[in-house]
């Protein structure tokens, strides 16, 4: 039976989901009048303390994660003795719902790149802060009518028949999980996306765990040509069986996604799991390997079905949070484009000082700051005519050989001669914060020497308004399809994947 009220602070509308361990309500919270996500456990699992226990450590993972890839988690409580989450109400649809609807039964590659990029996004924040997921799989995403992908349900109790086409072997075999784990099932999830379909179908749900272990999943180049040589790589480096032989962080792989956008053919996943493959130990061959885990593992399998709960399906309503925004048309003067690099760490000696860029290419550019330990560069650009210095770094915001701040941004400006003959209308809507806020529209994409930026299209300074708009002509130099990201003081507010053309 639906309630009405929730431990006398939410007024329930609708129940908007249910599964094997929990309801989700539709709410209204009475104090503040925003809409939220109720998730209750079902009355019958009050005395199952292995139940209690993963309700409890899904609401601790929520409540640790603050990402805007992440369904937000706003409190707990108990009402008459049931525990519940209050969760934020995201308005869009799953990723599998997605998937479904989609022409031809899968995603174009631009937007798979996109999504899987937002959730590669997520895993990294989660597992900086000591937190697996357990459970990726489309069903757990929810994507917002402006193309955010927010990830769900963690560490949450998991019911095998919803979620074993995603379980990494490891998790087959009932041993611990990892970061891998949850790379192999982003792998699995964005195989889907990319060819309509899983790569494991079993008669059973043993059957399908087993495959996992053993059998070789069919290319997804081979069901979707579409998919270019260096995205099916990526995706079977992602869903290798051997642990180790994976990505090894969620950045890494996202890192691979996008250069893979503008080097769709090249062989940079491949030739890199090919160097790592013959160190000693890597990995055992398919057969030895596949024996082991059959004859040794299969019984832990049953077991481990047997045990594990139910998932239940995560529902999608309005992101209650959620403002709109739109930049001022840029005229034909309008000269600014700006890059945004994102890479791991370097560690780098305390004394260094900052390196002296002008004069320098681009890529020695951001090699030189990269190798320095930056973290994040934005490259302005600005257009001139027989000058000696284009093609060249005119000027930087950090001055050369002074003592660098690398938690802060670094702004370069690369001179040009000409901007890009391809563009596109964009219109974004929005609210801006407060007086003096940096308006930014980017999008991603990575350099030879596979170091990830963000091409900032659009760079302005605004003042407080309200549900702003916010258009502007960009300017590309290849007609490719791409994601643009808006930025708002740094922070990510608004996506829109666009097509450049004359």
């Amino acid at each position: 039976m639906t309630p009405d009220i929730i431990d006398g602070k939410y007024r329930v509308i609708r129940e908007v989901g249910s599964g094997g361990m929990a309801h989700v309500y539709r709410a209204i919270n009475m104090s503040s009048r925003k809409v939220v996500a109720v998730k209750m456990l079902k009355e019958e699992y009050l005395n199952d303390r292995e139940f209690l226990r993963r309700f409890e450590r899904e609401a601790k993972a929520s409540l640790a994660l603050s990402h805007e890839n992440i369904v937000r988690a706003f409190g707990v409580g108990d009402d008459n003795g049931v525990p519940y989450i209050v969760l934020e109400y995201v308005e869009g649809k799953t990723l599998k719902e997605l998937i479904q609807e989609s022409p031809g039964g899968h995603l174009s590659v631009q937007q798979a790149i996109g999504i899987c990029s937002q959730i590669l996004d997520a895993l990294s924040y989660a597992h900086a802060h000591g937190i697996i997921h357990r459970d990726v799989k489309p069903q757990n995403v929810i994507v917002t009518n402006r193309g955010k992908a927010k990830l769900a349900d963690f560490g949450i109790a998991r019911e095998v028949t919803a979620s074993v086409h995603y379980i990494s072997p490891e998790q087959a075999k009932g041993l611990p999980v990892t970061e891998e784990s949850d790379i192999y099932s982003t792998g699995i999830s964005l195989y889907e996306m990319l060819t309509g379909t899983v790569p494991f179908i079993g008669d059973t749900t043993v059957a399908t765990a087993l495959m996992h272990l053993s059998e070789t999943p069919t290319p997804p180049q081979d069901l979707n040509p579409a998919v270019p040589p260096a995205l099916n790589d990526i995706v079977l480096r992602a869903i290798e069986k051997d642990p180790k032989m994976r990505y090894s962080s969620a950045k890494l792989m996202r890192s691979d996604l996008i250069r893979s956008l503008s080097h769709p053919n090249g062989t940079f996943a491949r030739d890199r799991e090919s160097k790592e493959s013959k160190l000693p130990g890597r990995r055992m061959s398919l057969s030895v390997y596949a024996w082991i885990s059959i004859s040794v593992f299969t019984p832990i399998l049953v077991i481990f079905l047997a045990y594990l709960g139910y998932a239940n399906h995560w529902c999608a309503g309005k992101e209650a949070t959620e403002s709109e925004a739109v930049l001022p048309a840029a005229s034909s003067s309008t000269n600014v484009a700006s890059v945004t690099v994102a890479t791991q760490p370097v560690h780098t000696p305390a004394d260094q000082s900052m390196p002296l860029v002008t004069g320098l290419r681009l890529d020695d550019a951001l090699k030189a700051l990269h190798d320095s330990g930056f973290t994040d560069i934005f490259v302005s650009t600005e257009y001139a005519t027989d000058d000696p210095r284009i093609g060249t770094i005119v000027q930087q915001s950090q001055p050369g050989n002074t003592v660098p701040n690398r938690s802060e941004p670094v702004y370069i400006t690369l001179l040009l001669e000409k901007r890009g003959k391809y563009k596109a209308d964009v219109a974004f809507m929005l609210d801006i914060p407060e007086n003096d806020s940096r308006v930014q529209m980017v999008y991603r994409t990575s350099n030879t020497d596979n170091i990830d930026y963000s091409v900032i299209l659009y760079d302005t300074v605004r003042t407080k308004e309200t549900m702003v708009s916010i258009s502007a002509t960009v300017y590309s130099n290849d007609p490719a399809t791409r994601t643009l990201y808006l930025l708002v003081n740094g922070e990510e507010v608004r996506t829109q994947d666009v097509k450049f053309s004359e």
